[in-house]
This record gives C-alpha cells, structure tokens and sequence, in this order.
C-alpha cells in the first residue's frame, strides 16, 4: 500500500463536494426570525411572507393585504475534523467568521379576492471554511502528500414567485416557480481527477474563483381549515436542477511538462425534493402551535446523494452518497398582549451522512441533528413589527473508515466529523 496516495484521498475527501452548512441536510431549518424561531413549523399556519415563501405558497391567501418582511441570520459554526492514524490523533481547527443570510419576502392578497401573490429572495444555505495549511497534520500537509490549505465558499438563494388561490372559504391551493442562485468555489478542487505523474502522485488543481449558476425548481402546496381550531396544509418542493460549475484553472503537478497549462474543471451539484406536512392548532385567540413532518430525498441527487466510494480502476473519488432524511418540527407562538409575542420551537432531523461514509461527507458537514429555538415578536407601530430569533444546535459527532485511492478502506484509520451551530437573526414586517 502507498500511504501517501491513502492519505491524499484522505484530504481529497474534504472537500468531496460544495461544503454547504445548514441545519435539515444542506437546508436551513427555517427562513425568518418567526419561521425560525418556530423550528421551521409552520406549513399550516401563516406566520409571515417569509415563511410562506418558503414553506407553502398556499398561506398567501391568508394575508391581509401587503405585507413586506426583510430578516438577517447571523450565524457562527463550530466545524471540528479529527483523524486517526494509528494510535495518533490529529486535528486542525479552521479559521471562522460570523456568516450573514439575508432574505426578503412580499406578499399581497386582498381579502374581498381569491387570488393572492408574493415574490421573494431567500437565502437558504451558506458556508465558509477555511483550513490553513498544517504539517502536523497528515490531512492538510502540503501537496501531494497532503491538501494543504483548504479555503472553500457558497452561497445559495431562492427566488421564488408564487400564485395562490382560494378554491372555496375552507380551501386554498398555491404555487411557486422558484429561481435558484449558487455561488461556489473550492480552493483546492477534489472532486476532478488530480493531476497524476508517473511517480504516482496526485496534484489537485484550484477552483478558487467564485463561480455561479442558476438553478431551477417549482412548489406546490394546499392549506385547509377544518375548523376554526385546526387546519392542515402540505407542500411538495421539486428537484432543483443547476447547471454545471465549470472553473477555469491549471494543471497543478509541477513534474508534469503541462504543469501551469489550462484545464477546466468542474461539478455537477443539484438540489432534492422535499415533501413537509403538518397541522397548525389556534387552542385560544392567544396560543398557536404549528407541528410538521418533513421528507428530504437526496438518494440521486447530483453531487450529494449519488453512489459513494472510490473508483479503484480509475483511482478517483465517486461521491458523498447522502441518504434520504426525516424531520420532525414543534413551534408554539403565544400573544401576551396586543403588542408582544413569544415563541419557542424544537426541530430534529436525521443527519444524511452514513458512519461507513463519513469521509465522504468532510466538505458536507451535515451532522446536525437537534436545534433548539426561541424567539420574540414586538408591534413597533401600527403597521410596523420587529421579531427576533435564536437557535443552538448542539455538537454532533459521525465517525467512520477512511480509503484509500488503490486500496479501499485504509486500515487503522478512522475520522471523526462534527459541528455546531449558533445564530440569531432580526426580521422587520411591514403591512399595508
């Protein structure tokens, strides 16, 4: 076994594919102070035009003429990466920053129509990472025996323009055709072949200039009122489908005679489809509860759900391999008067990362599984709101083999990945 070619797959699994964080998979658990603070509940319960948005089109019709909603989530993670080899363990904390998520919604219905509508601009996934260059660590030694410095950056926003309709008093249906924005880039890039000289070892080559694509997708959703006391609602969220990030870089094995000529290089990352249910409870004029159930398929999903593993014949990487995920979610909103309210919500996913494929998952650290959310609400005037949320996930751990390019599992290895979240955000509602 070449250990230096083991240990290059091994760094190459950092960045296996866009590093996104997020809080359900690669998604934000909620969109908005109020949706947030709410654990993402509230497909059956109108919260504001974010939420709705967001969740199910269908509540647009719940809205009492215009309403504009502008929030901001600033959020700090907590990514850890520890590795195993032998008896010796390493790890290398990367450099953080606090991340900011801003997100504006419309949405407009006149109570005496049927017909309501709404557009937005919701950013619902960012990452950063940015791991410096360590010898001390066999995962990010310098190039080829390592990954060296690793600097990734994403950005992801939903620009959805939706149409609901109210069918009869009891019934709505909604619709959104929903733009996608990504903005990626991976310094360096694993997910290509690396450049391989006869010695047997690999370069990979940078993809450090952001690059984005826009992507495309559509949501359908139905809210019904049993009774004045329940109503229910659904909403399906399709496939989004992005086109290709290509990157212009350059051949980075400096013993090959091509070294510093160009090369593209590229990845091809789509989006799952989602399915997310519930009920919404009005139990007096001052108490709502929202509780939805979630259903996330990434199996087939470019970039994220595909088969996993390494190719030995052509000694390259497959994919992360992500599996299809269950999300349940409780908010309660109460009204201590007319003019302050507040909430608290418990959201818990699967993560979609398998323990026997951990590795695969390094740029995708997705291994959050339970958040915890508060929040408030204050009427600023007649016409004008503010709300504020907060929420902590707790560290979560998964742990699994490490490959290697020729061999497979590496024996005597083994990698733990786990992360943290804490944000806040601060959302201003407008009606008229």
């Amino acid at each position: 076994m070449n250990l230096k070619r083991s240990l290059l797959l091994l760094s190459c699994m950092l960045l296996a594919s866009a590093p996104v964080w997020g809080g359900n998979g690669h998604l934000l658990h909620g969109i908005g102070a109020i949706n947030s603070s709410m654990g993402g509940a509230g497909v059956a319960l109108l919260e504001d035009s974010l939420a709705a948005l967001s969740i199910n089109p269908a509540l647009l019709t719940k809205a009492q003429g215009n309403q504009v909603s502008f929030s901001t989530e600033f959020f700090q993670d907590g990514l850890r990466v520890e590795a195993r080899l032998g008896n010796a363990w390493y790890r290398t904390d990367p450099t953080t920053q606090v991340g900011v998520i801003p997100s504006f919604g419309w949405m407009a219905h006149d109570p005496s129509k049927k017909l309501a509508i709404g557009f937005g601009l919701l950013g619902i996934a960012g990452f950063r990472t940015d791991y410096p260059q360590d010898s001390t660590n066999f995962l990010l030694v310098p190039q080829p025996n390592g990954f060296g410095h690793v600097y990734t950056d994403y950005v992801m926003t939903k620009i959805p323009i939706a149409f609901a309709f109210q069918v009869n008093p009891k019934l709505s249906i909604g619709a959104s055709l929903n733009l996608y924005r990504g903005s990626l880039d991976i310094t360096p890039n694993p997910i290509v072949l690396p450049d391989f000289s006869s010695d047997g070892y690999g370069w990979l080559p940078n993809a450090g200039n952001q690059v984005s694509r826009w992507g495309i997708g559509g949501q359908f959703g139905f809210h019904y009122e049993a009774t004045p006391m329940i109503s229910i609602g659904a909403s399906y969220t399709t496939k989004q489908k992005f086109h290709r990030y290509n990157w212009n870089s350059t051949v980075a094995n400096p013993s090959l005679v091509t070294y510093g000529q160009a090369r593209i290089v590229d990845f091809d990352l789509d989006g799952p489809m989602s399915f997310q249910f519930g009920v919404g409870l009005h139990p007096t004029k001052k108490l709502e509860i929202a509780a939805d159930g979630k259903f996330i398929k990434y199996r087939g999903v470019k970039g994220l759900g595909e088969a996993s593993g390494v190719d030995l014949v052509h000694h390259n990487l497959i994919g992360i391999g992500w599996q299809n995920i269950w999300v349940g979610m409780v908010g309660v909103n109460y009204k201590i008067n007319e003019r302050m309210s507040l909430r608290a919500g418990y959201n818990h996913g699967q993560s979609p990362i398998e323990p026997s494929k951990t590795i695969n998952s390094m740029g995708t650290p997705s291994t959050f599984q339970k958040h915890f959310c508060l929040g408030a609400g204050m009427a600023l005037m007649p016409h004008v709101s503010a709300d504020l949320g907060f929420y902590v996930v707790p560290r979560e751990t998964k742990a699994g083999p490490t490959y290697g390019l020729y061999v497979g599992v590496v024996p005597n290895t083994e990698i733990h990945l786990s992360n943290s979240l804490v944000s806040g955000l601060a959302s201003l509602n407008f009606s008229f």
